[in-house]
């Protein structure tokens, strides 16, 4: 699991960065519906920041455009950028296996909105191996800011 640097915005946090938190580990209990707000907070609490700055993190990522969708108990934050592609975050509390089928719908949508290629900043095991086995093909980025990019 890739860890924030707490110092720096969202865009270093995630595109790509996921906490798998299970209960047992501080994170919510999934036997609730568990608050959106959870889910990231889990995440955040897991990469030891703070929670006044993951606030300011996520009113900054809000303020420059980045939405957010929501499959079972995984996150995700994307940004779209022009013309046909989108910089995505996943948090999540959800096993891998619950993650993998999160993903796959969470990526259908963007893909049924006209998204094309998506592109991370890190590049998490757990993510690639989600995104391999939806049939997702994850290579070094064409754009210098970022680090993976994936055909949807």
């Amino acid at each position: 699991m890739a860890i924030a640097q707490p110092q720096q915005g969202i865009a270093s946090l995630g595109a790509g960065d996921m906490g798998f938190m299970h209960p047992a580990m501080g994170g919510v209990s999934q036997q609730e519906e568990t608050r959106e707000i959870d889910i990231i907070n889990a995440y955040f609490r897991q990469a030891n920041i703070p929670p006044q700055q993951s606030i300011k993190l996520l009113q900054a990522a809000v303020q420059s455009g980045v939405r957010f969708k929501r499959s079972g108990n995984t996150m995700m934050g994307f940004k779209p950028l022009p013309p046909s592609a989108a910089q995505v975050y996943f948090f999540s509390i959800d096993p891998p296996p619950a993650f993998t089928e999160a993903a796959k719908q969470l990526l259908g949508g963007l893909k049924q909105s006209g998204v094309q290629s998506i592109y991370m900043n890190k590049i998490d095991p757990t993510i690639m191996q989600a995104l391999q086995s939806i049939g997702v093909a994850a290579q070094q980025s064409d754009r210098p800011e970022y680090k993976v990019k994936a055909a949807l």
